[in-house]
């Protein structure tokens, strides 16, 4: 059986911990403030990109590795492996897909797979790669994994649209009738791009209870494997309510809690809050 390393665009938003924990090589993306760039992984923290923003009302802008720095990191990882399976985000919502597959075009025993999500999405396709690559190689675990991104379901709320209009994902008109009606609205993960999902109306410890009730309802009561949050709350009595009533419903064996990184934050915003799935 092949020796294959897993890999994985920093947009998948484990912790360098988790990352280690199983083995996956991370590349960064890049994180732009003023006119100094950073890596967003593990370098740049959350709050920094809150309190920045804060301060300048600019929004940090987001880059992926460019295609020589991902043959870079692809030779990396070959070296005492015979081939690397690659996670990477969603080619709907960045080039980095695109710059991975033209590194691994001029490499052998590299194989991209668009994991046609991001952030905790992800993230469970990365741990059913490491889950699998023990009894498959890599063309068969490529193959594995095109079929088991599309069990994967993952959405987010956000609290406040402002960062959506920053970025210019939606108009001014929305923007404010959102603020004026105090709207939360979600944001649904579909087919590799970012919708606009059910509208949640009044506080936000309240629109996140219906959020993650309404996420979990059509979930049948029997036990699943994982569910993980990725969230971006800074108040920890906050964080914990949410968690409370997940595991409230008794329906997942393990609730991973990841920190969203640069690509979700920049749009987000504080308070952004996810969750994602495996569909049975």
């Amino acid at each position: 059986m092949d020796k294959i390393c897993i890999s994985a665009d920093s947009t998948f938003d484990m912790t360098p911990e988790m990352a280690e924990r199983y083995e996956i090589k991370v590349i960064p993306s890049y994180v732009r403030m003023d006119e100094t760039d950073y890596f967003d992984y593990p370098d740049i923290k959350q709050e920094a990109l809150f309190e920045y923003y804060s301060q300048t009302k600019k929004l940090p802008q987001t880059a992926a590795a460019n295609p020589m720095e991902y043959e870079k990191f692809f030779i990396e990882c070959l070296a005492g492996h015979d081939s690397v399976v690659h996670i990477a985000k969603s080619a709907w919502m960045s080039c980095c897909y695109e710059n991975a597959m033209i590194a691994a075009q001029k490499l052998k025993n590299v194989y991209v797979v668009d994991s046609t999500t991001i952030s905790g999405g992800s993230a469970l396709l990365a741990l059913e790669t490491v889950k699998q690559k023990e009894f498959l190689d890599a063309i068969d675990l490529q193959e594995h994994l095109f079929d088991f991104r599309e069990k994967i379901s993952g959405s987010f709320i956000v609290e406040t649209v402002e960062y959506l209009h920053e970025g210019g994902r939606c108009s001014t008109l929305t923007y404010f009738g959102a603020s004026a009606m105090q709207i939360k609205p979600s944001l649904i993960i579909r087919d590799g791009r970012l919708s606009v999902g059910k509208k949640y109306m009044g506080s936000y410890r309240r629109c996140l209870r219906d959020y993650i009730e309404s996420t979990l309802l059509p979930l049948e009561e029997n036990e699943r494997d994982i569910l993980v949050v990725a969230h971006a709350i800074q108040d920890e009595a906050l964080l914990n309510f949410a968690i409370g009533q997940i595991e409230g419903k008794h329906y997942f064996k393990e609730i991973c809690k990841m920190k969203i990184g640069a690509a979700v934050a920049c749009h987000g915003g504080p308070n952004v809050f996810g969750v994602f799935l495996i569909k049975k």
